[in-house]
């Protein structure tokens, strides 16, 4: 190949990404989701049996290998089902050995493509409920620590504060450390909420990932009325800011309860659907 020749690229099955040909005559890695590519030279025939057409490829090795040579292991990769395919060499299948040998019988009583669409609802629908409660925390954090600093209506206006007993600097210190510590512990309320929701989109961990969403949703509305209560909020006379606060934690909190709700609707389907699939197969 010359200095202005273009090396030649080819389009991965997989994930259609552009695959750099380094090797014309023998099997190429895709850049991006690692899947092995034939090249455009390369020989069709099973690698243990010429003249015989290859079906798959080693995905260890990358040997060609026809339907009499191949074996195939499934495993879990991201919550989802990811099957292997090796040639049988020793050093190959022990690299598989993470993955169990492929049940096709319960892969398919198994599978779970149904749940695609209505997976992806319910990560999105959780996900920006999640984040839109991190955004209230946020927002309820730097208009408290504005109120009480910058407004004539200070720490001196809560009761729970003031009758600490402590004045000027002191109340200060105080009431900006109740702040911060209590608006901690929402702000990781807030983040134990963001990684169950991100956990929904995982098959086997979809229910719990629901009964989680609402455990910590129902300990949120909670540590929200204690603030509330606690700071004195329903007196306060910025009452744009409080309204602001309502409609950014009802948002999120309505937006993670039906993704809950639906979590464990379609959880508890597949959870069935397992259970189902094994006693069929006499599986343990």
């Amino acid at each position: 190949m010359s200095l202005t020749e273009q090396p030649t690229r080819i389009i991965c099955p997989v994930c259609g990404g552009s695959v750099t040909v380094t090797h014309e005559d023998k099997v190429n890695r895709c850049e991006y989701c690692g899947s092995p590519v034939l090249g455009p030279s390369q020989n069709r025939d099973c690698v243990n049996h010429p003249g015989v057409l290859a079906t798959d490829v080693c995905h260890v090795c990358g040997d060609l290998i026809c339907d009499e040579c191949t074996e195939k292991r499934v495993g879990e990769y991201g919550g989802k089902l990811l099957t292997i395919v090796n040639c049988g060499k020793p050093e190959c299948v022990k690299e598989s050995e993470w993955a169990k040998p492929l049940n096709e019988e319960f892969q398919r009583l198994a599978n779970m493509d149904w749940a695609d669409r209505i997976d992806n609802l319910i990560l999105r629908v959780t996900g920006l409920g999640a984040i839109t409660m991190m955004v209230f925390e946020l927002i309820f954090i730097l208009g408290l620590f504005y109120i009480f600093n910058f407004t004539s209506w200070g720490f001196a206006n809560v009761p729970r504060i003031a009758s600490a007993g402590y004045t000027g600097f002191w109340l200060s210190a105080y009431g900006n450390g109740m702040v911060l510590l209590l608006n901690i512990i929402g702000n990781l309320l807030g983040a134990i909420l963001l990684m169950a929701a991100l956990q929904v989109y995982v098959h086997e961990k979809q229910l719990s990932s629901g009964i989680m969403l609402i455990v910590v949703l129902v300990m949120e509305v909670a540590h929200l009325l204690l603030r509330g209560w606690y700071f004195n909020l329903i007196n306060s006379p910025f009452t744009i800011f409080v309204e602001v606060l309502l409609a950014a934690f009802l948002t999120g909190t309505v937006l993670v309860f039906i993704g809950s709700l639906m979590a464990i609707y379609i959880g508890n389907k597949k959870r069935i659907q397992l259970n189902n699939a094994k006693k069929q197969l006499g599986l343990s």
